[in-house]
This record gives C-alpha cells, sequence and structure tokens, in this order.
C-alpha cells in the first residue's frame, strides 16, 4: 500500500492486488516504532497518519514477577518521535488507502489472488491473477512482491534465500485492559518464560509468550490446564483471562522466523518487505523495516519509469541501499535474543540480572537506539513527499 501510494504520487500509474475482500482481519505487528515515524515525517505522511485512530506507548519496562528492571523513555531514545505509535493496520492501511485514491492513476483490486508469473524472454512483464473465480492477466512494466513470508511472486519467481532460519516461536493472545493499565510497552520474566505486553487499540491488550519452537504442541497435549496455570503464575493481567479458558482457539503462534532472499530483483520484477526479508519479532520493528524497503523502492521505481529501465541491475539498487542495513537489524536482534529469551535455557535464571547491569550502564538504551530509531535519513533521490 505504501509503495502503490508513493508511486501514484509520481505520477505512475499503479494496480495493488490484494488478496483479501478488505483489510478487517487480525494483524499482530501493530507495534510502530519511532523509526517508522522518522520515515513517515521524511515522506510527509506523519500528520496524515496521527489523523487516525491511535495510541501513543511513551515507555519500555521490564520486569521480574513483579518487580521493575528497566524502564526506558522512548523520548529519550527519540526526542523527534518521542513515543511509539500503535495503530490497528486496518486503520494505517486506510489511511494510506485513502491518500492514495485522490490519485487517478491509482487502482486498488481487492478479493484478487496472484497465480503465476507471465515472463518474455526471461523478464517478467506481469501476472496471473484470480478474482471471483475468473482468471485474468495483468501487464506491468515492472511486478513488485509485497506479499509476505509465503510470497507466491518469490516462488514463481524462483527467489532463492541466502539464509533462513528461527530459534522461537511466540504464542499471542488478546486480554482486557484494565482500568489502571497504563499504555506502556512492557516485558515481563517468569521463572520459566518471557512474556511480551502491548497495549492493543482500542481498549485491549495483547500478550506474547516467548517459547522453544514446535514447543506450543507440547503444551496442547498437557492440556489447557497446565497453560492456565502457567499465565497464573505470570502477571496479573493475564489472570482473568486464564481463569476463564476453556480450550486453546484464543491462541495463535508466530513462528519468529528470519530470512534473507539472495538477490531482490530480477528483469520486471522485484521483492519487498516479508518477501524479501522478515525480521525477529525483538523490539517490534517488522513493519517499520518493511515500510523503510517500501520508501527506497519507490525511489529506485520513480528513476527507472524515468529512464524506462527495469533491469535487474537498476532494480537490484533497492537491494544495494536497503541490504546492509536490514542484515545489520537482524543481527541486532539475533544478539538480543540470545541472551533475552532461549538460546542458553541452563541461564535463564541470570537474564532478569544481566539486563538490569545493561540498563544501569546505559548499554541497553543504546542497544534500543539502534533498533528503534533510524540515525539517518533513508536514501531517497527522486520522491516527491507530500506536504504534511
Amino acid at each position: 500500500m505504501l509503495l502503490g501510494l508513493l508511486l501514484a504520487k509520481q505520477g505512475i500509474q499503479v494496480t495493488v492486488l490484494e488478496s483479501h475482500k478488505d483489510f478487517e482481519r487480525e494483524y499482530r505487528g501493530e507495534v510502530l516504532m519511532p523509526r517508522f515515524g522518522q520515515m513517515m515525517q521524511q515522506i510527509g505522511l506523519w500528520k496524515h497518519l496521527l489523523s487516525y485512530q491511535h495510541l501513543q506507548l511513551k515507555n519500555f519496562e521490564l520486569f521480574f514477577r513483579d518487580k521493575l528492571i528497566i524502564k526506558i523513555s522512548l523520548s529519550d531514545l527519540s526526542p523527534e518521535v518521542p513515543f511509539a505509535l500503535w495503530m490497528p493496520q486496518p486503520i494505517m492501511l486506510k489511511a494510506f488507502l485513502d491518500k492514495a485514491k485522490t490519485y487517478p492513476n491509482f487502482h486498488m483490486l481487492f478479493g484478487t489472488l496472484a497465480r503465476d508469473l507471465i515472463e518474455d524472454n526471461g523478464k517478467v512483464v506481469g501476472l496471473v491473477a484470480e478474482h471471483e473465480g475468473q482468471s485474468f492477466e495483468v501487464r506491468a512494466a515492472v511486478t513488485v512482491g509485497a506479499d509476505g513470508r509465503s510470497s507466491i511472486v518469490r516462488k514463481g519467481g524462483r527467489f532463492e534465500f541466502e539464509y533462513e532460519h528461527y530459534d522461537f516461536d511466540l504464542v499471542w493472545f488478546t486480554v482486557k485492559h484494565a482500568l489502571d493499565y497504563e499504555n506502556t510497552v512492557r516485558a515481563f520474566f517468569s521463572s520459566q518464560y518471557r512474556y511480551l505486553v502491548l497495549p492493543k487499540y482500542p481498549d485491549l491488550v495483547q500478550c506474547g509468550i516467548v517459547v522453544r519452537k514446535g514447543e506450543f504442541s507440547e503444551w496442547r497435549k498437557k492440556g489447557i490446564h497446565a497453560t492456565r496455570q502457567e499465565l497464573l503464575d505470570g502477571h496479573p493481567i493475564m489472570h482473568e483471562f486464564a481463569r476463564e479458558l476453556k480450550d486453546f482457539s484464543s491462541f495463535s503462534v508466530l513462528q519468529a522466523r528470519v530470512s534473507y532472499v539472495k538477490q531482490w530483483a530480477k528483469d520486471g520484477c522485484m521483492l519487498i518487505g516479508d518477501a524479501a526479508h522478515t525480521c525477529s519479532p525483538a523490539g517490534a520493528i517488522g513493519v517499520s523495516v518493511a515500510a523503510g524497503t517500501a520508501i527506497v523502492a519507490a525511489d529506485v521505481l520513480t528513476e527507472a519509469f524515468a529512464k524506462k529501465d527495469f533491469s535487474k541491475e537498476l532494480l537490484g539498487a533497492v537491494q544495494a541501499k536497503r541490504g546492509e542495513e536490514v542484515k545489520r537489524i537482524q543481527g541486532l536482534q539475533a544478539r538480543f535474543t540470545s541472551v533475552a529469551f532461549l538460546k542458553y535455557p541452563f541461564l535463564q535464571w541470570l537474564t532478569p540480572y544481566s539486563l538490569a547491569v545493561f540498563a544501569k550502564t546505559g548499554i541497553m538504551r543504546r542497544f534500543q537506539r539502534q533498533l528503534m530509531v533510524m540515525e539517518q535519513p533513508l536514501p531517497c533521490d527522486h520522491v516527491r513527499p507530500f506536504s504534511d
């Protein structure tokens, strides 16, 4: 949506295909760290986004059981964007679509599935799509795969991974928002597990339990009673949810998969977002990283249309400009999760104390700034920003 909006702003004919009939579905990556706000400021969309419903999360706190170990103000990390934004993705996507609809060269097709790429002499020239059971072709100078971890475009274009792996799962569930619960990003450590606790617009709290990959299937075998007891041993905000648990239908499992495609572009085709690179949930910056790639892709494609050059060499400039930062962020996440989560289970009891030491010495603050804040503007020479 972001790429399509930016291309439409440059006067380029663009069609966005969305497989679902609307945006109203459940998403997980809805916390937008300050680096996302910085990007939106750079392209002139920040005030537009803030005019839509959202929550502003101003602090990060880490607890061991009920004891506060770390509290960091996001305004200290990023004075220019002093909060994380919780904006449900249906609302954010609608904000982009509302702006895009003002351009007659922007087209959106809901309920439309990409089925396969169309190639001509080794160059991608469009794709075969399906709407309500009817197949049709969409011809394009450039076909962009922004279709996520299970990308049809990536498979159809025979793109290869440089690496793909994951070390843990996140088990998500949603609880009621207590009246006295502040809108703050929190992490809780019990004797056995780590929890992420995030306000969820408008009046819920989203909780995630970090477990070993595949461990949730073991929970199921033990039965709902064992899961209920683990939640009762955790933070009080989960107690009412735990007492009402009847089965496992309230839970969903996200594989914390990290991947990187070897080459993001071919003649007439490129990948962006999770189709090209996925991040760990650590730091809640996956959407921000994907948005950064979309903005740089808009800049490169603006140049490509000006030159009428849609070769893999020119389209590959997106990866040349973004690849190093994506790998750096993935590396930061890996180092954090090796300490904070599950890589060394026999040292779990030390984790809260080591993190407290990191916080007092400033190491944690520097790490969070590297992860959550953009040090330099995105490399954009051709995209004209909006008048925010």
